[in-house]
């Protein structure tokens, strides 16, 4: 019964348009295949890096594969799709705000492949904002097939970057919740029941194909909670949000270094630098913090030590920021809130660009 009494809402929500509920789930659809093609691809290139440190020292390998892997994937960007850097939420943003930025089944395509190598040769990014622009991307594309209005076509695109990260995260209501306040700050009905559709079917289609999200299976996990535990839990949110911040300072900041001192090299040399550098720090890690998912599967579980988790905490903080500093393609959950854009020209292509990091 309640089912059919959401299915009811959907409709009302979509009414403006009879073959909203098709493209909806159409977008949802090939956003979720094109999350967990990038789930896959990532988990694959991984696990083949670690298992060549089997065969070669890991001192050799892990750089080795960083430099070479980095390369390309910063060439492919250069060379097809400039559009592609970084995260992708900021271009997705930029699009949504009709800056006039490239966003089509190249930049989808290019995206994914590039993402997959740059993530496959080790460095500490996330796939989740890469997913955003794959979905967004695709979504656009399908707006020009079918000839829709600008304002119908912006609406599909913030559904398609719901249906990514919720494909990602396997968690449609965030997809949702991200699109009305981080993308379109919109609440109607059309563009909330779009959304919220795509989100639903990409999610479902993700966890059906065998996408995993961020979080392992908790259900064997015993938990508990007291009240006296509440001012540690006080004190640790007081410390995760002074830890963001200072984040998002290193984010501009590394943005801001390679802008301005190594503006002389090409994207493909500054990913391949980066991934070089962090296969090197990975190499001096213990065996097991060399495999992300085990890592993180570790780290939420609580399978960890107090050392180890300081360790892997500052190393990965500061290698997600070389990572990203880079341009290379990968994300970091979400894109800074005081981002402004402004346009830069590469290779004929109109980009968007961090303001404060455009400046430098």
């Amino acid at each position: 019964m309640w089912i059919a009494a959401i299915v009811q809402s959907l409709r009302s929500l979509l009414r403006p348009k009879p073959l909203a509920i098709f493209e909806a789930c159409l977008i949802g659809f090939c956003s979720a295949l094109a999350a967990v093609l990038l789930k896959q691809s990532v988990a694959w290139l991984d696990g083949w890096r670690v298992m060549a440190t089997q065969l070669v020292p890991a001192w050799l390998a892990l750089p080795s594969i960083g430099l070479v892997g980095g390369f390309w994937s910063g060439w492919l960007i250069e060379a097809l799709a400039p559009e592609a850097t970084g995260s992708g939420i900021p271009q997705v943003k930029a699009a949504l705000a009709h800056v006039p930025i490239a966003l089509d089944l190249r930049v989808a395509l290019v995206k994914l492949v590039s993402t997959s190598l740059s993530l496959g040769s080790g460095l500490a990014l996330g796939r989740q904002g890469p997913t955003v622009q794959i979905g967004a991307a695709l979504a656009a594309q399908f707006s020009r097939w079918t000839e829709t209005s600008p304002a119908y076509q912006r609406q599909l695109i913030a559904a398609g970057a719901a249906a990514g990260l919720a494909a990602s995260f396997n968690a449609p209501i965030a997809g949702v919740l991200f699109v009305v306040e981080e993308l379109l700050q919109d609440v109607s009905d059309f563009t909330l029941g779009t959304a919220i559709l795509a989100a639903f079917v990409g999610g479902v289609v993700s966890r059906l194909l065998g996408g995993r999200g961020l979080i392992p299976d908790l259900s064997q996990v015993q938990t508990s909670f007291s009240v006296q535990e509440i001012p540690i839990l006080i004190g640790l949110g007081i410390l995760a949000g002074l830890l963001g911040a200072l984040f998002n300072r290193g984010v501009l900041a590394s943005l801001t270094f390679n802008r301005s001192r190594l503006h002389h090299l090409t994207l493909p040399w500054r990913v391949s630098l980066a991934a070089g550098l962090t296969g090197i720090i990975i190499a001096l890690l213990p065996d097991g913090l060399r495999y992300s998912v085990e890592l993180q599967d570790s780290l939420v579980i609580g399978g960890m030590d107090w050392q180890i988790t300081a360790l892997v905490f500052v190393t990965y903080f500061l290698l997600c920021l070389v990572g990203f500093g880079s341009s290379a393609p990968g994300g970091i959950v979400c894109a800074l809130p005081d981002f402004r854009f402004r346009l830069g020209k590469s290779r004929g292509n109109w980009v968007a660009q961090p303001e404060s990091a455009a400046q430098s």
